[in-house]
């Protein structure tokens, strides 16, 4: 394992509230239990549905993978209650993919925010990433609602695959790039101190 994927599979960050670290087959369960939701898994491109634990098994096959190939950033989300969603990025180098989802009973609580701006510090600060790219499906507003308060811009249309759905769909891009997010980051210093 090369000292980057050392690095990646030894990733725990912490925030307030939130505690993000890659996924163990000892997270089988409780991920199935939490992503297994149609309000979820419509809005993901590559998560089948209904999702099964045969499912979970290939998920931490490929997170395993991603770790030890340095290629992947797969964590879990946990807070006081246990396992409250995913976040992390794909194709690490100057411009990673971010991801993240969150179980329908931790919506609307904050989460999202937090744990992406964690990931996205370390994206900037410690793999060194120019620009950080993502997006939604078209319909999902809540997600573009996260994306935007961390500071993504929408960047274009395409169209995604969509495994749940079994379809390509309309697809927002946005991007994020690394002097928006210090730009961000020293605002949100500078109005905690004022």
């Amino acid at each position: 394992m090369s000292d980057a994927a050392t690095g990646l599979a030894a990733v725990r960050l912490e925030t307030p509230r939130l505690l993000l670290r890659p996924p163990t087959a000892a997270d089988r369960d409780a991920i199935v239990t939490a992503i297994g939701h149609w309000p979820v898994v419509r809005w993901l491109a590559r998560v089948p549905f209904p999702y099964r634990r045969e499912d979970a098994d290939a998920f931490l096959g490929l997170a395993g993978g991603d770790l030890a190939r340095g290629a992947g950033l797969p964590l879990m989300i946990f807070d006081h209650d246990g396992l409250a969603g995913g976040i992390g990025l794909d194709e690490i180098g100057p411009a990673p993919e971010f991801g993240y989802w969150l179980t329908p009973s931790r919506w609307g609580r904050g989460y999202a925010t937090e744990a992406g701006r964690a990931v996205l510090a370390h994206a900037f600060g410690t793999l060194g990433a120019e620009r950080v790219r993502s997006g939604v499906f078209v319909g999902n507003r809540a997600s573009l609602a996260v994306q935007s308060r961390l500071g993504f811009a929408v960047t274009g249309e395409s169209r995604v695959f969509c495994l749940a759905r079994g379809a390509d769909l309309p697809h927002t891009d946005t991007l994020l790039t690394h002097e928006r997010f210090s730009a961000l980051a020293m605002a949100s210093r500078e109005t905690i101190q004022s």
